[in-house]
């Protein structure tokens, strides 16, 4: 399917101006067709209202017709002498065509006492006598006429004004004038004029949106690839807003870095000032009697230092500098599955083809641990498959247990949040694994995906980007 609509800001403002252009351009030519198609009528009104005021003349003044007049009345058309006008009631009445006409009558001394006028496609047969402007062609096709270089063809007929006029004695008198279609001219001149307007608006337009999408796309890469901590600042260009928005970005990213170094350094404190207590805590717990009692401090020691180590990966979650690589999936999965084997947990997986993926095989590894630790937990066994859809490749992790609500899945994901509700953590855990897992999957452009499984039990979904 064609994309019409354009998705850059400044593709869809040149559009926009095209279209708005367009429209304008459109009502312009039909009020132009329209004044030409009016003016087209009055051009045929004005021959009949002179043919019929040359007629009222010769009436009037008696005068003998030269030699050669009865052929120019001929070729002017013969008036039409009627007790009745030939434009009835039933006709469309052209009361602007009427009003000039009475205008142009009285400016040349001529009284009538009713003027009557219409436009017709056809005329009717006791008309077609009493035609004017038929002639032409044949004026242009005169010998003379063509040497002189007008060789144009006249235009085509678009139908026939009739003007009928009372005289005082209740006699009418009626011509019928040709009007022509001018629209071919008019197309040619209307299609040039929107040619035109076209480069002289389009073509500054495209020149000043490059030069503003060129410093935006620039922008948009930088915020795309922003790593916390570059000191290099995005040169300013383009128009003075856009200079002010990459000034402000410049300033945006460099608080950002200076607040997550400065967290890092916390983070790293607070690691340093926890992780030393604890471990001479750790050795004093050895010198208690009660093995029971040791066991329990040691252990609760050891949860402290599990969930701390935890908190720390998340919070330095994206600041990795370990770099992507592309790893075997399958040796990884192996790898990790012998890890659990070996500590007598059952976990099985079905080795297929080699898959890789570009990955940071700590981080990864440390998700995937997490998932199959969880199957372990509340499913007692876990099973792995690995498949390929285009430029994705999903690990599966099922187990046989409870499951989880629908309404629950998605709080699954929140630190802290268990679906054991003791706070042991031999039960279950810390409540920052699958958060830890999800945000180790979304930093490498994927995902976890949990879901219940028709025969029982939940499946964990890896998405990761296929190598």
């Amino acid at each position: 399917m064609i994309r019409l609509w354009p998705k850059s800001l400044v593709g869809q403002l040149l559009l926009i101006v095209a279209l708005m252009l367009l429209l304008a351009q459109g009502v312009n030519s039909f009020l132009l067709y329209r004044g030409a198609q009016s003016q087209n009528l009055v051009e045929a009104s004005t021959s009949a209202v002179s043919r019929i005021a040359f007629g009222q003349d010769r009436q009037s003044s008696d005068r003998p017709m030269r030699r050669g007049g009865a052929a120019r009345v001929q070729r002017w058309g013969r008036l039409k002498y009627s007790a009745n006008s030939v434009v009835t009631d039933d006709m469309q009445r052209l009361p602007e065509l009427e009003t000039r006409a009475g205008q142009a009558f009285a400016n040349m001394g001529i009284v009538f006492s009713d003027i009557r006028a219409t436009f017709t496609r056809n005329l009717t047969t006791d008309m077609t006598g009493h035609l004017i402007g038929t002639n032409r062609r044949a004026w242009r096709d005169n010998p003379i006429n063509r040497s002189m270089g007008d060789k144009r063809a006249p235009p085509e007929t678009r139908g026939f004004v009739i003007i009928s006029a009372q005289q005082a004695d209740g006699q009418w008198i009626s011509i019928a004038s040709v009007v022509r279609e001018r629209t071919p001219l008019l197309v040619r001149t209307l299609l040039f004029q929107t040619i035109t307007i076209y480069l002289l608006m389009l073509i500054p337009l495209i020149l000043l949106g490059r030069y503003i999408s060129r410093p935006l796309k620039s922008l948009t890469a930088k915020a795309h690839g922003f790593q916390p901590g570059e000191t290099e600042d995005l040169a300013e260009q383009g128009p003075p807003d856009m200079r002010e928005l990459i000034r402000a970005f410049n300033v945006m990213s460099s608080r950002v870095s200076s607040m997550i170094k400065e967290k890092d350094v916390m983070l790293g404190a607070i690691g340093h000032d926890l992780r030393t207590p604890l471990a001479a805590l750790r050795v004093r717990v050895e010198n208690v009697e009660d093995d029971v009692e040791r066991e329990r401090m040691v252990a609760g020691i050891e949860d402290i230092d599990h969930t701390l180590d935890d908190i720390l990966s998340l919070a330095r979650l994206g600041r990795s500098r370990e770099q992507s690589d592309p790893v075997d999936i399958r040796s990884l999965i192996e790898t990790i599955v012998d890890e659990f084997t070996d500590l007598g947990h059952e976990v099985h997986y079905q080795r297929g083809d080699k898959q890789s993926a570009l990955i940071r095989e700590t981080l990864v590894r440390r998700a995937l641990r997490n998932l199959i630790g969880n199957a372990i937990l509340y499913g007692k066994a876990a099973d792995i498959s690995v498949e390929k859809s285009g430029n994705k490749l999903t690990i599966n992790v099922d187990d046989d247990g409870p499951g989880i609500p629908e309404e629950k899945i998605e709080s699954m994901f929140e630190p802290f949040l268990r679906g054991e509700a003791s706070r042991n953590r031999a039960t279950g855990g810390s409540g920052l694994g699958l958060t830890l897992a999800r945000a180790i999957a979304r930093d490498h452009g994927g995902d976890i995906i949990l879901t219940n499984r028709e025969q029982g039990g939940l499946r964990a979904t890896l998405v990761l980007p296929a190598g």
